[in-house]
């Protein structure tokens, strides 16, 4: 049995509808165990149900004000909701977005018949079985396959967990996104094995294509790249993995397109020539709030670099996928940067998640990815 009573600042984060509680936050903690589900209490009155970690700092993740098992009946529930929201969708997308689907700590990439599963929640891999029970009882799949194996972990006493939980090892699939195929390769790939929520910002970076040559920084297996080259512009695209680089060859084969595959660091751009066009989506730099600096370093330098490399009246895109490095940040660095070339920018406009990546207005930390588009000009006036 855990109960935990909030104190005031706590009940009035679950009245705003914000699901994260933090260890300041809670009044009591009565437990039996470091991790599980909770009963949550203001007061003497019941207040819903949780995801409780000891060890973190996010003490509690809301899952419920009702009084009802967090069992697979719940979980087919919320996952009935999901489904529901996404009907009309192609079925390569993200089916459940953690909080966005009120299911903070698990995320469900879904291709065609085949799912692939994060678990980000020590409470929720105590109960991955009914997790597993109701996604093959909803959704029928082939193949369930978990990429809990994360680089860096999202909570504390969590275990990187990878491998098959239903149906048979999976084999690399294909994934068809606005007019292009794209193999992921689920076992091998990055994070869950592709990047669906870069789908409206690869599109847009089609219709921003201006001019005859492009560079795409930190490319993966190419999907800013063969965007560009789809829209007849020559594209070098860097990558430091081979692996997937390899990937982004047949990728480019697959689609008959041609696209220059380099292995090569995206903040040592000094062997190469000018771009009319430069895209940069660097993975998450930072995980937490104190690293802000070392984040606006990073960017800095990186931006600093594309400037070197992009063509007058070029234009270029800087993408964040972490929630810590915000619009106002990476506007800063790029005027920063900018000054420091004697360069002018013109903004372009912004894009971000797609819709099978819903958020929450009441929790801004689930609105993550920022693309920013821009142009430059030479500053002598």
């Amino acid at each position: 049995m855990i109960v935990i009573r909030l104190n005031k600042r706590g009940m009035e984060k679950i009245l705003r509808k914000h699901l994260w509680i933090f260890s300041d936050e809670v009044a009591e903690i009565i437990a039996d165990s470091e991790s599980g589900i909770a009963n949550l209490f203001y007061g003497n009155n019941f207040v819903g149900r949780g995801l409780y970690n000891g060890r973190s700092k996010n003490v509690v993740k809301f899952l419920t004000s009702k009084d009802e098992e967090i069992n697979e009946d719940f979980f087919r529930k919320r996952f009935s909701l999901a489904l529901k929201r996404r009907e009309g969708f192609s079925k390569f997308r993200r089916e459940i977005n953690s909080e966005g689907d009120l299911l903070p700590g698990l995320v469900v990439d879904r291709f065609g018949d085949l799912m692939v599963i994060q678990i980000r929640s020590v409470a929720l891999e105590k109960i991955k079985d009914s997790i597993l029970n109701a996604l093959v009882d909803l959704y029928s799949p082939s193949t369930v396959y978990e990429r809990s194996d994360f680089e860096s972990l999202p909570e504390e006493g969590l275990s990187r967990e990878k491998g098959l939980l239903y149906g048979k090892i999976p084999q690399p699939v294909v994934v068809e996104e606005n007019g292009l195929k794209f193999l992921v390769d689920v076992v091998r790939g990055q994070k869950t094995g592709f990047f669906y929520d870069q789908r409206d910002s690869r599109k847009f970076a089609r219709e921003f294509a201006l001019g005859e040559i492009a560079l795409d920084l930190f490319t993966y297996t190419g999907g800013f790249a063969l965007n560009l080259a789809r829209a007849g512009m020559r594209v070098d695209a860097i990558d430091l993995s081979e692996v997937d680089l390899e990937v982004g060859r047949q990728n480019a084969v697959m689609n008959g397109l041609e696209v220059n595959f380099l292995k090569g660091d995206a903040f040592n751009l000094k062997d190469l020539g000018s771009y009319d066009i430069i895209v940069a989506d660097p993975p998450s730099l930072i995980k937490r709030k104190e690293e802000k600096q070392k984040a606006f370093d990073l960017l800095s330098r990186l931006t600093e670099e594309i400037f070197d490399h992009v063509k007058e009246k070029g234009r270029v895109c800087l993408c964040s996928c972490a929630y810590n490095i915000d619009r106002a940040m990476m506007e800063k660095v790029i005027l920063n940067s900018s000054q420091k070339k004697n360069l002018i920018v013109r903004p372009l406009g912004w894009t971000g998640l797609p819709a099978d990546h819903p958020t929450l207005l009441s929790m801004p930390e689930t609105d993550y990815l920022k693309c920013f588009w821009f142009e430059t000009l030479r500053g002598d006036l």
